[in-house]
């Protein structure tokens, strides 16, 4: 999903039962970066800009992101790629909803 879109999303006209898009930041044990997604037809979307996925070097920087799109709640979902001793019917990832409060 192109940021604009996702732009439009939030901010566009909405009914009284409107219900604001999940968004996800995606990080990963063996990944230094965090991406950008968004539930759509319960599948993640990857928020791109010109057809390029974003990526973030750190959380903060996710979250000025997330606070200048006015995103309200976000889910930080955290993969572990080192998992190998865990049962095989183990949850692949965790979320973990993110404070967004700006100070």
């Amino acid at each position: 999903m192109q940021k604009s879109q996702l732009d439009k999303w939030i901010h566009g006209y909405h009914k009284e039962s409107y219900k604001p898009p999940k968004v996800f930041v995606i990080g990963c044990s063996d990944l230094s970066q965090y991406l950008l997604a968004v539930e759509f037809k319960h599948k993640l979307e990857p928020i791109k800009v010109n057809d390029e996925s974003i990526y973030f070097d750190s959380i903060e920087q996710v979250k000025d992101e997330l606070l200048r799109l006015g995103v309200e709640r976000a889910y930080l979902r955290l993969h572990n790629a080192y998992d190998e001793c865990g049962s095989g019917d183990s949850p692949l990832y965790h979320d973990v909803e993110l404070s967004l409060i700006s100070h």
